[in-house]
């Protein structure tokens, strides 16, 4: 069987995204279609993405560090959920077939020197083959989200290259503890929503982070910002005092 083309990638990718989201009305055997479509685009992203994986291992070792180096598929809900984030968006509507995140590596370095020192051999060594950079640590989310991302072009597939600190990295898992225990009521940290008291306590709490590992000063007002964010989380049951 042939591998779907890029237009039926994107075809069978609005369709279940409209199923999904929508209720549009579709027959089972196109929708069971549609989900093979996306799985076999998913499954593609394999092999790159161990490729990938292993050449970051390699100029991690030159670099004689040993951060925790992972590598991950994005599951088909998560994938569906991402073409509906960008319906409505000021860039238009993402089709799957550009999706970049489908394969995504990521490295957690015990400090930001270790990270830099990485990501310049990174840069250098794969100058050709990096498509697009997203330096959330200069420049972070308003959520408080930093992280380096890198888009890696290998074997005609895009696969994500994701840079963090330890404490960028306990930061993300607290995001996503949040997201597991308190989804019902509104929290979805990983995409950037919640209720303000939340993302307020998120973005003091990275960038309190940020410059205790960074070795930076600390200004009062900083200090200030999160104990008031973080009495606003126990104040509305969000955590406990």
């Amino acid at each position: 069987m042939d591998a779907p083309t890029k237009g039926e990638i994107n075809r069978c990718g609005e369709l279940v995204r409209r199923y999904a989201y929508e209720q549009a009305e579709v027959e089972p055997d196109q929708l069971d279609r549609a989900i093979g479509v996306i799985t076999e685009f998913r499954a593609a992203h394999a092999y790159p993405l161990t490729k990938v994986r292993l050449g970051v291992e390699s100029m991690i070792k030159t670099e004689h560090h040993m951060p925790v180096v992972s590598q991950r598929l994005k599951r088909v809900p998560r994938i569906v959920r991402k073409l509906q984030r960008t319906v409505g968006s000021a860039a238009g509507s993402t089709k799957l077939a550009r999706l970049e995140d489908v394969g995504g590596v990521r490295a957690v370095f015990t400090d930001g020197e270790e990270l830099g020192r990485v990501l310049a051999r990174i840069e250098k060594n794969w100058s050709s083959s990096i498509k697009r950079r997203r330096n959330y640590i200069e420049s972070p989310k308003p959520i408080g989200y930093r992280a380096v991302h890198l888009i890696v072009r290998r074997d005609d597939r895009a696969i994500e290259v994701q840079l963090r600190t330890r404490g960028q990295q306990q930061w993300a898992d607290a995001a996503e503890s949040a997201d597991a225990r308190l989804g019902l009521r509104g929290v979805n940290l990983k995409d950037g929503e919640g209720p303000d008291t939340m993302t307020e306590y998120f973005s003091a709490s990275g960038e309190l982070i940020y410059l205790r590992e960074y070795g930076l000063d600390i200004p009062t007002a900083v200090t200030d910002r999160f104990d008031r964010a973080r009495r606003a989380v126990v104040d509305a049951g969000y955590y406990r005092g």
